[in-house]
């Protein structure tokens, strides 16, 4: 009775029992529910207790995380069961389940050298310990705290083996880059770019912002695999991708303050004309000059230049004309994220780059944007790479007008016009750069890829990835007619309006299989691989004659205007197969070798095809087990490699003859054909321009490298050296013309031999974590000689202007006669050999040859463009949230031919004149060493010598920045992981003894390198910006 009458209470009383069993549950659940919501505590040190700044914790598989402040500490929240995975640049990545604790003290291990770090190699990507080939790694959070649009300036003097010339242009795409010296005379000089698996020659579209990782590729065996376009190097460029556990933007926003870096010296009004008068009274002229009236002691100058009185006679400096500060800006925001089977990256960006000329800029809007996905168990991976660039520029040079301007000359007439002309024919540079405003360069771009992966078995995986390349460009002019008197009108006529229009496609299919496996202590890799490479390229140039422009682009054509359309198209393509094989034993021996097959169309039907083969080997000293334990040494490894590249950077169909009409002309003139042979065109026809040569082949250089790593005390002292032998053949050039070449020009022939024989080091100290302070300092250091082996042409040497390349000499040496003085007395001009023009004063050319006579005999290597080593010195120092770093870069022991002073110390011209003019030779100032001021060039004194041969060895400071980063505890109050302020100058300090305006010179061909014209000058900065994450 009593169980049946208990039973019938809990039936009766179901209801509410389950109703309460169910509060219960829920809040159980809800209590669960608060225990994964709790806060957690910790400080994150090292092996020897110091706290380490910076690490990142985050609870794996969210997007929750924090960093640690200055002593080590973090807070965030997670759950019972959940993992912390901390993280730190040299630290080994440590995860930490969460239990019932709140509070952590998480000690991280030090990753001895980081020789698991996974090294990008193009292609493939190597555990940095399996690398036997000279590859460097760039600090790419150093070139973020550089404002600079241009990717190749931001590496200047960062990477031991790098020479970058680099011009002063808005937008810095006049910046030119060799690799371990000159290689070639003829084919292009640049290394090849590998931009997330897109190869390019042409970076200058990259947004520095965007990069994780930079990797330069520079001995034979680490290229081969690139075969025909690595003879010059590689740089592997990887931009950001999403991570997993990541959802974050990130927002940087900087202001730049340009100015001009060098002061020019030039002469004011009243100087220019005491120096003319003076000239002209040492060559024995009196009397009035243009409106210049000889007063018997030096010139009046009037009030008019001009007899209308528009011109009034001015002191005008025109640098300080055309010079003017200005502001660039660049803003970049970007947001990442990534799960178990999704990354995704995407980045916005806007670059204005302001020249310090007036009316010259560069602007820039990327849109990028990285993602991959996952499939099937992480076994098929398809994703892309995309990056958009619209980038306009007003490009213009006005500092030779300038420089050489005449001071009396007003910059505007007395109504407002700009002045035309006058004294001399020096072009109104204002003018110039207003008229020039609206010719504006506009280029589209858009590079990238789509690509797949699939893991086939374990260890075999298959790529294929479709790279393009797609450009427009675009660029409307307009040249308005040479006004030689009075004004410049607003209103031009008759002048000539170009349209130019271009579009090329390149696109690249890589197929890739490789197979990965390891037995025991073996590990081996095998790729194989086949690439084809198409690109086509279009362009229209429209031409019309007899224009009259009211408000530009507006035009009205003429009745009678003249039209012309120049039509361009060309078509490349390339075929190639390569495999490489490599073989790891124990971590300790590595043996590699590659082997690559190309067949190119630019080259002629008996040698299209060529064969690049490259081995390298190396030995990891320390993990042998008498090193192994070592508390001093802690990484040594020896290297050495051996690598033939070709290069087909030349233009296309050169194996061909060509051709025009001469009816209708070229692009280069118009011409009639010589069918008399006696010099003087009088039929039209078809003229030959140029032989064909169906031999030509591709210059190959291949490339011997030996070289160590080792660190010690952990790492935190390291030194790399490589010593490199590199020699390329069959150089390709164009002879001189002979006379049995006739009207055409001759052939490209393979003749010749160039080597760079050189050292490289870096040497390297960081401490990241000494208590609240950290520091590190960076040193490298490159050698190379550059020589020439042979040439085998008919006249055994090629002269280009000032400089000649021959057998026995660098590429590009400077060559004219060597100045020897002044002439400072009767009797030094009497016993000097037989030279015109000679005189008390004047140049004193040395007889080389001693046969008595000043002649071209009399010639010789009179300097050397290439330096004799390049450096740089990055240091680094914080306390808490504070950074400071600054970095320097030098070359030392090249010339420059500093063809400014070819005008500037000469009175030929009514041009100005440079201060050196000040101090000319006279009876009362005989130790000078500039020639006596004359308006006549008796001597020749213009004429390729040394005494226009300087020093143009330099040091500077490139970059200093001052950051600080706010405390963790009160950005996580304002709803941000991390923000920075920080100020950062460029070029604020420079030492050199060159007398230009410029010791940077932007050419690095064998026609340009060293020679120091008026190329636009280099500016010195300050940038303040902020940057931020959440």
């Amino acid at each position: 009775m009593l169980l049946f009458m208990k039973f019938r209470i809990i039936k009766n009383n179901q209801k509410p029992i389950m109703k309460n069993l169910i509060v219960i549950t829920l809040m159980f659940f809800s209590l669960g529910m608060l225990a994964q919501n709790k806060t957690i505590t910790g400080t994150v040190t090292s092996e020897e207790g110091i706290p380490v700044i910076g690490a990142t914790v985050a609870v794996k598989d969210t997007n929750r995380g924090a960093m640690t402040d200055f002593d080590g500490n973090f807070e965030l929240e997670a759950s019972n069961g959940e993992i912390l995975v901390i993280s730190y640049i040299g630290f080994k990545t440590k995860e930490v389940a969460v239990d019932q604790s709140s509070t952590y003290g998480i000690t991280l291990t030090e990753d001895v050298a980081q020789l698991d770090e996974v090294v990008v190699t193009g292609y493939t990507s190597e555990k940095k310990s399996d690398i036997a080939g000279a590859i460097s790694v760039v600090d790419v959070e150093e070139l973020s705290q550089e404002f600079s649009p241009n990717i190749i300036t931001s590496l200047q003097g960062r990477v031991p083996g790098i020479q970058i010339n680099s011009g002063g242009t808005p937008g810095g795409n006049d910046s030119q880059i060799a690799i371990r010296g000159l290689t070639t005379i003829t084919a292009g000089s640049s290394p090849l770019w590998v931009i997330d698996g897109v190869q390019t020659f042409n970076p200058s579209s990259l947004n520095p912002d965007e990069i994780a990782s930079i990797q330069v590729l520079k001995d034979g065996a680490s290229t081969a695999l690139y075969g025909t376009s690595a003879a010059n190097g590689v740089i592997v460029v990887t931009t950001k991708k999403g991570k997993e556990g990541v959802s974050e933007f990130a927002v940087k926003s900087e202001a730049t303050v340009n100015m001009l870096r060098d002061k020019v010296d030039i002469l004011n009004a009243r100087q220019w004309a005491d120096v003319y008068y003076e000239a002209r009274a040492n060559d024995g002229i009196s009397g009035n000059f243009n409106v210049l009236t000889d007063n018997g002691t030096g010139f009046d100058i009037p009030e008019f230049l001009d007899e209308a009185e528009l011109i009034r006679s001015s002191d005008t400096n025109w640098l300080d004309v055309i010079i003017d500060e200005s502001i660039s800006y660049n803003t970049d925001f970007s947001y990442r994220y990534g799960k178990e089977d999704m990354q995704i990256f995407t980045s916005l960006n806007y670059t204005k780059d302001n020249g310090i000329q007036k009316y010259t800029s560069y602007e820039r809007y990327n849109a990028r944007l990285n993602s991959s996905f996952d499939f099937w168990d992480d076994r098929i991976t398809v994703g892309e790479n995309f990056l958009y660039s619209n980038f306009n520029e007003v490009q213009a040079n006005e500092f030779e007008n300038a420089i050489l301007q005449n001071p009396l000359i007003p910059v505007y007439t007395v109504d407002g016009d700009y002045t035309a002309p006058t004294i001399q024919d020096k072009a109104n540079s204002l003018a110039n750069l207003w008229s020039n405003r609206k010719n504006e360069q506009r280029n589209n771009r858009l590079l990238g890829n789509v690509f797949a992966k699939i893991d086939m078995l374990d260890g075999l995986t298959f790529n294929t990835t479709l790279n393009f390349d797609y450009t427009e460009f675009a660029f409307d002019t307009r040249t308005q007619p040479f006004v030689q008197v009075g004004r410049i009108p607003s209103v031009f006529n008759n002048i000539t309006v170009s349209k130019d229009r271009n579009n090329s496609l390149r696109t690249i299919w890589t197929n890739l299989l490789t197979y990965d496996f390891e037995i025991n202590k073996h590990r081996i890799n095998v790729l194989g691989g086949v690439e084809f490479t198409n690109e086509d390229f279009e362009s229209t140039v429209e031409l019309t004659n007899g224009v009259d422009i009211t408000e530009y682009p507006k035009y009205i054509i003429q009745s009678d205007a003249e039209f012309r359309t120049i039509e361009n198209e060309i078509n490349y393509r390339k075929q190639s197969f390569f495999g490489s094989l490599k073989y790891v034993y124990d971590d300790r021996y590595i043996l590699s070798g590659s082997i690559r097959r190309d067949g190119s169309s630019r080259f002629g039907p008996n040698n299209k095809f060529a064969i690049y083969p490259a081995g390298s080997i190396a030995w990891n000293v320390s993990n042998e087990n008498f090193l192994e334990d070592s508390d001093i040494i802690s990484n040594l490894k020896f290297r050495a490699s051996y690598g033939i590249n070709g290069n087909d950077q030349i233009p296309n169909y050169l194996y061909l003859s060509t051709f025009y009409n001469s009816s209708i002309g070229n692009a280069i003139e118009f011409l009639n054909y010589d069918i008399d042979g006696d010099g003087f065109g009088v039929s039209e026809g078809i003229v030959q321009a140029r032989q064909a040569n169906p031999d030509i082949q591709w210059e190959q250089t291949a490339q011997t490298n030996v070289g160590f790593d080792i660190g010690f005390l952990r790492n935190r002292l390291t030194l790399s050296t490589d010593f490199f032998d590199k020699r390329t053949t069959d150089l390709l050039l164009q002879p001189i013309p002979q006379a049995i070449n006739g009207e055409a020009e001759p052939p490209f022939i393979n003749a010749g031999e160039v080597s760079n024989i050189g050292f490289e080091a870096v040497l390297n100290y960081q401490n990241k974590a000494e208590g609240d302070w950290y520091y590190g300092v960076d040193l490298n250091f490159s050698k190379y000689e550059n020589n020439v082996e042979s040439l085998d042409t008919d006249n055994n040497f090629l002269l280009n202007g000032v400089s000649i390349t021959r057998a026995g000499d660098p590429i590009a040496s400077f060559y004219g006669l060597v100045a020897d003085g002044l002439f400072r007395s009767p009797e030094e001009v009497a016993v000097h050999a037989q030279q015109p023009g000679k005189g008390l004063g004047r140049i004193r050319y040395r007889d080389l040859n001693n046969d008595g006579v000043i002649n071209s005999d009399d010639r010789t290597i009179i300097g050397n463009p290439h330096p004799d080593f390049i450096y740089g010195v990055s240091l680094n120092v914080g306390y808490k949230g504070f950074n400071l770093s600054a970095y320097f870069d030098g070359k030392h022991g090249h010339d420059l031919y500093n063809t400014q002073r070819n005008l500037g110390d000469f009175t030929y011209f009514s041009f100005n004149f440079g201060e050196n003019t000040l101090d000319a030779w006279t009876p009362e100032n005989a130790n000078s060493n500039i020639p006596a001021l004359s308006t006549s060039n008796v001597n020749n004194e213009t004429q390729p010598s040394s005494y226009f041969i300087e020093d143009g060895s330099y040091f500077r400071m490139k970059n200093i920045t001052l950051g600080y980063t706010f405390p963790q505890q009160l950005t996580d109050g304002i709803g941000l992981n991390e923000l920075r302020l920080y100020m950062s100058g460029q070029n604020l300090i420079n030492f050199t003894s060159f007398t230009g305006f410029d010791y940077e010179v932007s050419g690095l061909g064998a026609g340009g390198i060293g020679v120091a014209g008026y190329g636009i000058p280099h500016t010195k900065s300050i940038t303040f910006g902020v940057s931020t994450k959440f």
